[in-house]
């Protein structure tokens, strides 16, 4: 590459370094920023707004810095999800999650970053959270919750089990029992689309709702999937069976959407989420069921994190005599594993 394009790159750097995330210094001292897209067969593609993917020697590389997390793939096969932080002439640090930091490594000893996932290898990630209160004296309360998520992801395929259970009583009452778990496997075709099939049991006591389960297929697209960003859609059409206490049972076809969003922002220190399926009745327009998971984590080290939860699950045809719309409101404590 030109020295004269490095400078006209390092000029112009100056002028858009408030909004680019990560930086690259060259051991002739130009500094370059963009979006590190990945380094591998011995060169580094950084992507900038003002000429597009640069392609740069490692072996010139004697800095390097990133605002996001990247994974790193070092040349003894370890891997490591976490910012790069500069030390010395060609070395780096990880800064894993916002306590844990490696010590420094030489830029020799990276084999890759952000490399494509083996054929062979299977990802796993899990996460579970547990909330809740307990009082007694003048008022006697108390509600738990439990949840989790288990993940395995491979280049074509991905498997995807969740639960959650809600339970809440006062003055020996019960005000809250409610349950929910989805097991979905998705097969990926060309690129990010991919084609799903689905099934999801609810049960809800206070809604007279004694099971509902649904069981469909769709497709969908991960448009994003980073460390810090992840973002898809879905629609398919999903079957739905409505088993209720007293009110009669329902059978019905339906169309099915569903988006999932997860964010990180200020370099992991907050993390935003937003889950929700829409199940549209194809036999009356106006019988619909939303549910929506939506809150926020901040992390604490180690794979902990606190964080706070909105529950809200509308059914625009409830049982007699029972509300439409439920809302929870749930601060809870999530291990990573």
């Amino acid at each position: 590459m030109k020295r004269s394009l490095l400078k006209l790159a390092a000029t112009s750097c100056l002028v858009s370094s408030a909004s680019l995330a990560d930086t690259v210094s060259l051991a002739n001292g130009d500094r370059l920023s963009g979006t590190l897209v990945r380094m591998e067969a011995d060169s580094l593609v950084l992507e900038t707004p003002y000429a597009g993917k640069l392609k740069l020697p490692w072996a010139q590389v004697s800095r390097i810095e990133t605002d996001a997390p990247v994974r790193v793939r070092l040349a003894d096969g370890t891997e490591l999800d976490g910012q790069l932080r500069a030390a010395d002439a060609r070395q780096l640090r990880i800064r894993i999650g916002n306590l844990a930091e490696t010590t420094p490594l030489a830029l020799d000893r990276i084999a890759a970053i952000n490399p494509p996932l083996h054929p062979d290898k299977t990802v796993l990630s899990a996460r579970v959270s547990l909330g809740g209160s307990y009082a007694r004296g003048n008022t006697d309360a108390q509600t738990l919750h439990l949840g989790g998520e288990w993940v395995a992801r491979n280049p074509s395929q991905r498997v995807t089990l969740d639960a959650e259970l809600n339970e809440a009583s006062q003055d020996r009452s019960n005000t809250a029992s409610n349950w929910r778990a989805g097991l979905k496997y998705d097969h990926f075709l060309k690129g990010k689309t991919y084609l799903y099939a689905n099934t999801r049991f609810d049960h809800d006591g206070q809604a007279d709702l004694d099971l509902r389960s649904t069981l469909g297929v769709g497709i969908g697209r991960q448009f994003v999937d980073r460390g810090d960003l992840k973002f898809a859609l879905e629609g398919g059409a999903s079957l739905v069976s409505e088993d209720y206490g007293s009110a009669p049972d329902e059978r019905f076809p339906s169309a099915r959407f569903g988006l999932k969003y997860e964010q990180a922002f200020w370099q992991g220190r907050l993390k935003l989420f937003h889950n929700s399926d829409v199940l549209l009745s194809l036999e009356s327009l106006a019988d619909y069921l939303y549910q929506s998971r939506t809150g926020v984590r901040v992390p604490m080290g180690n794979g902990l994190s606190l964080g706070t939860q909105v529950n809200v699950d509308y059914d625009a045809v409830p049982a007699a005599g029972k509300d439409t719309t439920d809302t929870a409101l749930i601060f809870k404590l999530d291990y990573a594993l």
